[in-house]
């Protein structure tokens, strides 16, 4: 009888491991080069997570929704919260190529760096391109960056009902809208720090979405674990661009970060 247990605790903790990693396993964006295009995997219905599904509201903003309870279609599109490096070499977008230093910290280049790196590959960016980038990003000045943008708060000349003062907080926000999908900058709160920091979203049109095949995904709603695909080409290889200006602009961080990593993918380059 214990044995008989112990078996099905076994297996039922197997199962639950299992479930667990395939979980995790989903929420991760993921990167594949194909013959003509840089492939990314992202995921639909992570509502918690880097990417999420909104809706164009008519004043131009986002408004989230519940992809599983919502037909996406045409005013629907995915905010990707693109990041450029990690601490260490486990992520599957990782590129052991680029490796620069931050604050003593030892940095990785994953997700844009190797989208990147694979559009230099296949050629769909010319060496020439990363170069004009970098001196781009040299010639932003300081009082364009949009950590320096100032934050402002409209407070009501009327009290409001019980004693309460209303106010308005604007943040400034960037935006760059290209055929293919737009590019945004925007101010968040520090989570672990006083102050604000920028952070840069890429905004994908559901009709330049994906299925596993490479065809586009019809409108409908979201299954579970559903998953969709976006390429990076050479249509819209200048996309790419912008989302390096994009974070040039954010922050002298993130400028000085993005330099790093288009030196190492040129020395990678004229390696090759």
């Amino acid at each position: 009888m214990r044995k008989t247990v112990a078996i099905c605790s076994v297996v039922l903790l197997l199962s639950v491991f299992r479930t667990f990693g395939a979980d995790a396993d989903y929420k991760l964006v993921r990167i594949e080069t194909l013959t003509t295009a840089v492939r990314v995997r992202l995921p639909l219905t992570d509502v918690t997570g880097k990417v999420r599904v909104k809706e164009k509201s008519p004043a131009g903003f986002g408004l989230p929704v519940a992809p599983s309870k919502t037909v996406l279609g045409a005013k629907h599109y995915l905010e990707w919260q693109i990041g450029y490096d990690v601490p260490g070499t486990n992520s599957p977008t990782v590129v052991p190529e680029i490796k620069f230093t931050r604050n003593g910290e030892t940095k990785y280049g994953h997700e844009l760096s190797k989208i990147i790196f694979e559009a230099v590959r296949l050629r769909l960016l010319s060496t020439n391109e990363i170069l004009r980038a970098m001196e781009a990003l040299k010639k932003i000045p300081a009082n364009e960056f949009e950590e320096n943008q100032m934050v402002q708060v409209e407070v009501a000349t009327n009290a409001a009902a019980d004693g309460f003062q209303s106010a308005v907080q604007r943040l400034p926000q960037f935006t760059k809208t290209t055929p293919h999908g737009s590019v945004q900058i925007q101010l968040k709160q520090k989570q672990r720090a006083v102050g604000y920091q920028a952070m840069v979203y890429v905004c994908i049109p559901m009709p330049e979405v994906l299925t596993m095949t490479g065809s586009p995904r019809p409108p409908g709603r979201a299954h579970s674990k559903e998953t969709v695909f976006y390429d990076f080409n050479r249509d819209n290889a200048a996309f790419l661009l912008d989302i390096i200006h994009a974070f040039g602009m954010a922050s002298a961080q993130h400028n000085e970060d993005i330099q790093k990593i288009l030196g190492k993918i040129l020395e990678a380059a004229t390696k090759s």
